[in-house]
């Protein structure tokens, strides 16, 4: 090893070291939903795992929905920058910011931590349609413009995101019909209320390994291992590609040690097999982008989903 290599190795073990002194001895993490969800899970399951292999350093979640996440989003933003208060964020985090007037902007505001997991998003029809492909399914709605309908949570969700770029890739006009929940939009496709949905692979799974429901396409970058044969819509011809990720970040201005502290103890955390495979049963899967990466990945999908969002007129409710 040559001398830059040695003393480049010595400053990250000295980083390192310095990070974990800087965790502060009390951290809580505001979750802007309810509790239950994936992102409640995900924030205890981390807390507890850093706690057990941080002696002395305590984790808490607090859980304050409200508002599409913008509550909880902004007790963060106006916390102190000391690293004692940390947030997750999903995509409602850059959604929010081109359909209401906020009081943080999220690009400059925060300090990204990491991007912790993605969530698949599917295209789905009811197992008894006609449709086998997403190209069966494509034809019929193009020969018969405003025939068909697509649900999703929504308005102003991911969920609605993926909608509004699915039409307009496909050149196609379907009826959007939003729901409240995950629920409520698969059940209307199960009873023939909506013609297909979209939605998160972790909530319709149950129905699709029943065999009630059909998936035509993921909107992944990638196939997901449950559904190897199951093509992405790009492989399809369709360029665009949306996924319901699920990061933390900290109050702008958080010194960098702090910073340094929080991605270590989380990335190690993501690291760690016991937590891979609990997030592998919840159908979650890591992303690993800390940092610059992840501050890079923010403002990329801030300016695609700000063009989708004026392009498709989303509001909010």
């Amino acid at each position: 090893m040559n001398v830059k290599a040695i003393i480049a190795t010595i400053a990250w073990i000295a980083l390192g070291a310095g990070a974990q002194a800087q965790l502060q001895p009390l951290t809580k993490i505001i979750v802007p939903y309810a509790p239950g969800g994936s992102t409640d899970l995900l924030s205890r399951l981390l807390a507890d795992h850093i706690q057990r292999n941080n002696p002395g350093k305590q984790f808490i979640i607090e859980n304050r929905p409200g508002a599409g996440a913008v509550i909880g989003t902004e007790a963060v933003f106006r916390a102190p920058p000391d690293g004692a208060t940390i947030g997750i964020v999903a995509n409602s985090f850059l959604i929010n910011s081109h359909i209401k007037k906020l009081a943080y902007d999220p690009l400059t505001n925060f300090e990204p931590l990491c991007h912790l997991i993605d969530s698949p998003q599917i295209i789905v029809v009811n197992a008894k349609s006609p449709y086998k492909t997403l190209d069966d399914f494509l034809t019929d709605a193009r020969n018969n413009p405003g025939k068909h309908s697509i649900a999703s949570l929504g308005p102003a969700t991911t969920q609605h995101v993926a909608v509004a770029m699915f039409l307009k890739t496909a050149k196609i006009e379907l009826n959007y019909v939003p729901f409240t929940g995950g629920a409520p939009t698969t059940n209307a496709l199960l009873g023939g209320h909506v013609t297909s949905i979209i939605g998160n692979y972790s909530e319709i799974e149950p129905q699709i390994t029943a065999g009630a429901l059909r998936v035509l396409a993921t909107t992944n970058a990638t196939r997901i291992a449950p559904l190897p044969d199951v093509p992405t819509v790009r492989e399809l011809g369709l360029d665009f590609e949306v996924t319901a990720w699920f990061a933390l970040v900290a109050t702008g201005k958080t010194p960098p040690p702090v910073v340094a502290s929080l991605i270590d103890a989380f990335s190690s955390a993501m690291r760690n097999p016991e937590i891979l495979a609990r997030l592998d049963k919840l159908q979650l899967y890591p992303a690993n982008r800390c940092g610059e990466d992840f501050a890079a990945f923010l403002k990329q999908q801030a300016a695609i989903t700000g063009n989708v969002v004026k392009e498709a007129g989303i509001k909010g409710e």
